[in-house]
């Protein structure tokens, strides 16, 4: 069973972690090669959207027969369901960036704040798991343990002590630290944090609804009319997995039992999901582009500098492909498992930016190094212990 697991897992982790790795040394080359150009954040935002929406629907037109297109949103209540979805993601990022505005939030505060999303993730899965049953939806609960729990804390603190640059580990003059905290002001301090604390709840919603969404737990997301034999088989589907769900409850968990209760006609494809989601923000950024005129100069600068293209197709194809491996590790195994992912790939770029880029390694890192390596271990004798 942990074999079956890790096939499914892992083709998605590795496209995954090459796909951003790709797409931030693209980003990095270009903030180095053309500081000058004035609307590099929206040309970059453009492309990141637009790829984010046209490679699922690619995908989906060439192996899938274009299911995307079946299941795009028809009425406004299906619509509004991705603009709650975007709004969550737009909040996730908007706070953070919010929050380095009041005083004594540091970046060393941002990136401890955001390595610590697995373990509200988690909790937040087991709430909307709960609600969703309460609510009488067919649902497959899940359940962490000590074990879980314990490593998703050390991976945490782990990758939050690998994100910290050693200007930011090394301790400072005290005159400069006592200054520094006398003329801190709580107030606005407090609000850095709340923003923070908020940013991180909905980075912690986002994979959960994400989940729900493709899993058709989650309101009205099924566009695709029903046919009499399809509700038939669909009301089949449902009494297998309403049993499957008893047997479970009872012990008795098999294979068949699982992959039953994993089947759901009424969800949708991690491509559907990203189109229907991302098609919004694109089209909005679209439209404000050409409304403030900045879309022409764009389009001239790129025609006549192939690199600059070619760097800003980089970005888009990376982070693409990332979101969508993302996003299908998060229907196959769970945002648990995604977002742990996400969090061991913010380790693997650092060192391995160490290592291309040498700089001075602190006791900092190395404990980190020790710390994400035990969460590994503890999550994995966990897992084992589970399963006995």
């Amino acid at each position: 069973m942990a074999s079956d697991s890790l096939s499914a897992t892992l083709p998605f982790t590795l496209l995954f972690f090459s796909s951003m790795i790709g797409h931030e040394l693209a980003l990095e080359s270009l903030a180095t090669s053309y500081q000058s150009f004035p609307h590099m954040a929206t040309s970059i935002t453009l492309f990141q959207f637009g790829f984010c929406v046209l490679l699922p629907l690619l995908m989906s037109l060439c192996f899938s027969g274009g299911d995307v297109i079946k299941s795009f949103p028809r009425t406004w209540r299906q619509l509004f369901t991705y603009v709650k979805l975007s709004s969550v993601v737009y909040g996730a990022t908007a706070c953070a960036t919010m929050s380095l505005q009041y005083e004594g939030i540091t970046y060393v505060t941002k990136v401890v704040f955001k390595s610590a999303k697995l373990i509200p993730t988690m909790i937040v899965g087991v709430a909307m798991d709960a609600r969703a049953e309460k609510a009488g939806k067919v649902v497959k609960k899940r359940k962490y343990g000590v074990w879980e729990y314990s490593s998703a804390l050390l991976l945490c603190v782990g990758a939050a002590g690998f994100c910290m640059s050693p200007k930011h580990s090394e301790g400072g003059d005290d005159e400069t630290k006592i200054e520094e905290k006398s003329q801190i002001d709580l107030g606005g301090h407090w609000i850095g944090i709340s923003l923070l604390a908020f940013s991180v709840i909905c980075d912690a919603l986002v994979p959960n609804l994400q989940q729900q969404i493709m899993h058709g737990t989650l309101g009205n997301t099924s566009t695709v009319p029903s046919s009499p034999r399809k509700n038939s088989e669909e009301d089949e589907e449902l009494e297998l997995q309403m049993k499957s769900l008893v047997d479970e409850d009872r012990g008795n968990q098999t294979q068949p039992v699982q992959q039953n209760a994993a089947k759901n006609t009424r969800g949708l494809s991690s491509q559907a999901l990203l189109v229907n989601t991302n098609s919004i923000g694109f089209a909005l950024l679209l439209l404000s582009t050409m409304f403030r005129s900045t879309f022409l100069p764009m389009v001239s600068f790129i025609v006549t500098h192939p690199h600059f293209l070619l760097l800003h197709l980089t970005v888009g194809m990376g982070l693409g492909t990332a979101v969508l491996a993302y996003t299908e590790l998060i229907r196959r195994s769970g945002p648990a498992v995604a977002v742990a992912v996400a969090t061991l790939r913010k380790v693997v770029t650092v060192v391995l930016s160490y290592i291309i880029f040498p700089k001075p390694m602190t006791q900092v890192h190395v404990l980190s190094a020790g710390l994400v390596m035990s969460g590994i271990l503890v999550g994995y004798v966990g897992k084992g212990r589970r399963g006995h």
